[in-house]
């Protein structure tokens, strides 16, 4: 298919396709009444709370929340975006889809990913054949072997080798039909900088293929045999491979992610591999970066808490910390799981077995508690530096979402430093105050300060220069990406969504215009004042697969979000004018006790 779903063809195919038997292949369902229950296939439980309703096509799982139609379900369960799972269900039900012509940008666009496509699986069945069959992969073999690994785990993880040769892979690919540009974009093949021809990036390296949610190869990542340099060598970015938004075996583990509703985060292939072996299949590992915003986002969708467990070293506890406050931005609880120095997942697991390392899971500890002692531990030079290591405590506190953990840990720091607690809630509530600090991926632009005013009837009217919250970007995002989404902000009202008059503004005029999709945005650049076009802008050229999800649920967040955020401003809003009023001597004891009552 080459185009846009039509809203009739899409109806279509929700109508034909029974809930009941699309569930069925993937949950044992018995029925109960006017439902059919079983065990949700969303989160591990031993009593069946997952319902599916034949009469509205609709499933529940009274459990962990969760519902939807055939279409999220499908979605959910197999990771794919709403158009590849309205085109799964269109297929099996023999529905033959209509879409919307693509433009000739758009259809350059997707010729040239489905060609990438193809080359990455010619170069993975390349790799996995001379690894498994041909005599001159036996170096590879042998290296598995010693490691611990069979044919079995070669052949689940389709793991390849790549010759000590400068030309193998370019030379089979050009016999394949492969276009050689295609090869270079991937970076499968490098022109040589003296000219004659191109050389094979990956040369003598175990390959490890990199699967998107769809199950197809986007990057590799190389292993070195020997004690070479590098030891890994990953994929350059490419129009089908963006590191900031893939994790190494996600595609295999998101079912048992779903269901025990956590994951291991792991540094590399190997160790991926080696829990995924020994019977914890929850587990993913970063692509030689560290964890991104959107890689939070990712695992969001999956899970209820991340288990960080990187290298023993001062560079892990770098990684795991940039990861708490990736995580700590989307609202992730995450814990650490400590290993003996020296030792990594898959030396471990190795040494001590399963059992010694589901000790070690079950005795994690959240990140904050590591990160506390971490700093408070290089802070023993004197008063200046405990006072210090603090704030910066204090600092990552204030990004935590829930006052009873932000309390509980300011009671916990007051404890190990010796600062006074009083003095720590109020160095907390100035650090409130401060503008937001965004961390290095993100593209957004930090939110304005907002003072709501009572019976709030609409969008804001104080002049601020253009900029919106998070929430308020990724309901944009779903705006210019979403048409379902666009139906239901539509329908539910702008005050829900927005309360910066930038993001409002920007808001009203998505909804109002209703120009053909190819001239839409253009249309809307050209309807902005330049400040909000240069902020608009970086949107559009978002992937629009990041906004196909579920619309209800990823409103729903977001709306949350805002009114959190709404209740943080007024709180400091109070908090402020307590104080001010208190200096001003307009405040005696029992004022001060009856405005912080009305705070709580």
């Amino acid at each position: 298919m080459t185009g846009q779903i039509g809203e009739s063809k899409i109806n279509e195919v929700r109508e034909r396709t029974d809930i009941i038997e699309l569930v069925s292949q993937y949950v044992t369902l018995k029925r109960s009444g006017a439902n059919h229950t079983g065990l949700c296939p969303f989160h591990s439980e031993k009593s069946p709370s997952f319902s599916v309703h034949a009469g509205r096509q609709f499933y529940h799982c009274f459990g962990c929340g969760v519902g939807g139609d055939v279409f999220s379900f499908l979605m959910k369960i197999e990771g794919l975006a709403f158009p590849d799972a309205v085109r799964r269900l269109a297929e099996r039900a023999g529905i033959e889809l209509e879409e919307r012509q693509l433009s000739p940008q758009e259809e350059r666009r997707r010729q040239q990913r489905e060609r990438l496509y193809r080359v990455n699986e010619l170069a993975a069945d390349y790799f996995h054949q001379t690894l498994m069959e041909q005599p001159v992969g036996e170096v590879g073999r042998q290296y598995l072997k010693q490691r611990g690994y069979g044919r079995k785990a070669a052949g689940e993880y389709r793991l390849g080798y790549a010759l000590e040769e400068w030309e193998a892979l370019g030379r089979t690919l050009q016999q394949q039909g492969a276009n050689v540009e295609d090869a270079r974009t991937l970076g499968l093949i490098r022109p040589r900088e003296q000219g004659g021809g191109d050389y094979d990036l990956f040369r003598g390296r175990l390959m490890f293929p990199i699967y998107d949610l769809s199950g197809r190869v986007v990057a590799f990542g190389g292993r070195v045999l020997g004690d070479g340099k590098p030891k890994y060598i990953n994929s350059p970015e490419s129009p089908i491979y963006h590191k900031g938004r893939v994790l190494f075996g996600l595609y295999q583990a998101r079912q048992a992610m779903r269901q025990s509703g956590e994951v291991i985060l792991v540094e590399g292939y190997f160790d991926q591999l080696a829990l995924y072996r020994a019977g914890f299949p929850q587990v993913v590992a970063t692509c030689g970066t560290a964890l991104t915003g959107e890689h939070a986002r990712l695992l969001k969708r999956y899970v209820q808490r991340v288990l960080l467990l990187f290298d023993q070293d001062a560079a892990g506890r770098q990684a795991t910390f940039k990861a708490m406050v990736a995580l700590q931005e989307e609202g992730v609880p995450a814990q650490v799981i400590e290993l003996p120095s020296g030792e990594d997942p898959d030396s471990f697991v190795q040494s001590q077995g399963a059992e010694a390392f589901k000790l070690r899971l079950q005795q994690a500890r959240p990140v904050m508690d590591l990160f506390m002692e971490d700093v408070l531990a290089g802070a023993d030079g004197g008063i200046e530096q405990k006072v210090q290591a603090a704030k910066v405590v204090i600092e990552r506190v204030a990004g935590l979402t829930n006052s009873m953990e932000q309390d509980l840990y300011l009671k916990d720091l007051a404890r190990r430093s010796g600062i006074d607690l009083e003095l720590l809630k109020q160095t907390l509530a100035e650090t409130l105050q401060q503008p937001v600090q965004q961390p290095d991926d993100y593209r957004g632009t930090p939110p304005e300060p907002f003072f709501p005013q009572p019976d709030f009837p609409g969008p804001p009217v104080a002049p601020l220069k253009p900029g919106w919250s998070r929430p308020e970007e990724m309901v944009l995002c779903l705006l210019l990406h979403n048409e379902d989404a666009r139906q239901q902000i539509s329908a539910a009202g702008l005050q829900d969504y927005f309360f910066t008059p930038a993001a409002f503004k920007v808001a009203e005029l998505l909804l109002r215009e209703t120009a053909a999709p190819e001239t839409f945005k253009d249309l809307i650049v050209a309807k902005l004042d330049p400040d909000l076009s240069g902020l608009v802008i970086p949107l559009m050229h978002k992937d629009p697969e990041q906004f196909a999800g579920e619309v209800e649920a990823l409103l729903r967040g977001c709306k949350a979000s805002l009114q959190r955020e709404l209740k943080k401003k007024q709180r400091e809003e109070t908090l402020n004018k307590i104080r001010q009023a208190e200096q001003a001597g307009h405040l005696g004891p029992e004022d001060l006790v009856g405005q912080f009552k009305n705070l709580k």
